[in-house]
């Protein structure tokens, strides 16, 4: 991992240009927006978190034991190439069809602390990300029936993150939780089981939706306390999905987009970091011109001036095993050039996590080597000594 390099002491005769030059910026750059009114920020509470030399914290999924301990032969290469900050697990709610109830899946987190990983991933350096997401719409078979949003607004969902919490309290290194990725995609199925008209009850806060959010809303209040109460030192946000700052619906009858976003405030404000996805499957022009780097760009742009570390917690081309190459080809060239990685640093972007490993293992049309190429940009593209002027 690279390292911050001393400064040099700089010549007595460049400090009055220097000055000058810093005066003039200073006087020259936009001023970046408020924070949302009536809105308690925590800021950047954590330096680790929003310093340090690389551009962004890089993060790699889906699976640490498969990434790191070779569960998965052809997963190691990857790690070895792309030499991420962190590795992302996820812990996912379903509905056990015996009982009808719902739960978190901890039976993996158990079997890896059981077996010293997490003490082995620690001692080998790798930061951890635990994203929590349910199976709502039934959409993976090995989860069994559909949630339709019941799991993380029940109290079985705090308490399954109470446990995990207390499982990683001694990790020595930063544990990220991100909770209810891409939730407001949970109702969906909620006042449609036959989940025939998704996007009718996705995304949106109205009269039948209220009642949900009423409850979600609070259920993550309690979430982000019971982590804490297990892990004081633990970075907690909320997931959300990258769509929602692409457009915006405000009226007496519904908010949608970042409409809804706002509703969350109290939850953001109490949060360390937010976090959003992207996973645009769709090449700009297929897309009305929005590819994942403009998505990405929205999404910063908008929760920038809420002034806490931005971290996109999972990019991929599409969903997991249905990637499309040429997308992520066309992204990881856009995305690699220095202005835009700066561009996103200077707005609050902190950390960029590649949802799967598995689109780069065979290294199909160079997509690892572009990989490892933006890895390296980004890494490069601000030294230290340009950190006192980019930071917040």
């Amino acid at each position: 991992m690279p390292r911050c390099s001393k400064l040099r002491p700089v010549p007595r005769r460049w400090i009055a240009p220097l000055l000058a030059g810093l005066l003039l910026a200073s006087l020259l750059r936009p001023p970046s927006p408020p924070p949302p009114p009536a809105l308690a920020v925590r800021s950047l509470s954590s330096a680790s978190a929003a310093a340090g030399c690389p551009a962004f914290r890089i993060g790699l999924g889906d699976d640490p034991g498969r990434l790191i301990d070779g569960d998965d032969p052809e997963a190691p290469p990857v790690l070895a190439a792309l030499r991420p900050d962190l590795v992302v697990a996820w812990f996912n709610g379903y509905r056990d069809p015996a009982s009808g109830t719902v739960r978190g899946d901890l039976l993996y987190f158990h079997h890896w602390a059981a077996a010293g990983r997490f003490a082995q991933w620690a001692a080998q350096g790798y930061d951890l990300m635990i994203i929590t997401w349910e199976n709502y719409d039934g959409q993976s078979v090995h989860y069994g029936p559909p949630t339709r949003g019941d799991y993380h607004i029940s109290s079985q969902f705090v308490q399954d993150v109470r446990a995990l919490a207390a499982l990683l309290s001694a990790y020595p290194r930063t544990v990220y939780f991100v909770l209810a990725t891409e939730f407001s995609t949970y109702p969906a199925c909620r006042y449609d089981p036959a989940c025939a008209d998704p996007l009718a009850y996705s995304d949106r806060y109205n009269a039948t939706t209220a009642e949900y959010y009423e409850a979600l809303i609070p259920r993550l209040m309690e979430a982000m306390a019971a982590i804490r109460s297990e892990m004081p030192q633990a970075q907690v946000g909320i997931g959300f999905g990258g769509w929602l700052a692409t457009f915006d619906v405000n009226t007496p009858a519904e908010q949608a987009g970042r409409s809804l976003i706002r509703l969350f405030h109290p939850l953001i404000a109490q949060s360390d970091w937010i976090f959003f996805q992207s996973m645009i499957g769709r090449l700009p022009h297929e897309n009305g011109g929005l590819g994942n780097p403009d998505q990405i760009q929205i999404n910063v742009e908008f929760f920038s001036a809420y002034g806490k570390p931005i971290g996109l917690a999972h990019y991929n081309a599409g969903l997991p095993g249905h990637e499309r190459l040429d997308v992520m080809r066309d992204d990881l060239l856009r995305m690699r050039n220095p202005a835009w990685i700066r561009e996103m640093w200077r707005k609050g972007l902190r950390m960029f996590a590649f949802m799967a490993y598995g689109p780069m293992k065979y290294n199909e049309d160079g997509i690892r080597d572009l990989a490892v190429d933006f890895i390296g940009r980004s890494r490069a593209a601000l030294s230290c000594a340009y950190l006192p002027l980019l930071r917040r």
